[in-house]
């Protein structure tokens, strides 16, 4: 039970992580809006996904990937949200 916190601790850290830097880099202007809005969809899908196969129990972690998929649906809409409300940068890149 414990392992199962923890790796979900760490699943949570991770997928906030990577799409917190990758917001930042649309904010400093590193990633057009186009490409960030659809590696945010991209991962909602993937998380989905992930999600659906812990659900039917084909997945290699099993009941995990349940939550880890959850995670990765939520950290990529928020992300998707904040970079579709964010104002257009003016690089043009």
């Amino acid at each position: 039970m414990l392992i199962s916190i923890l790796i979900g601790a760490a699943a949570l850290v991770a997928v906030c992580l990577c799409f917190s830097l990758f917001l930042f880099a649309y904010l400093t202007g590193r990633v057009r809006r186009a490409t960030a809005l659809r590696v945010s969809a991209l991962g909602v899908v993937l998380g989905a996904s992930v999600t659906a196969n812990g659900l039917i129990g084909s997945a290699a972690f099993g009941p995990m990937s349940i939550p880890f998929g959850v995670f990765l649906m939520v950290a990529a809409g928020i992300a998707g949200l904040l970079v579709y409300q964010a104002p257009k940068s003016d690089t043009s890149r």
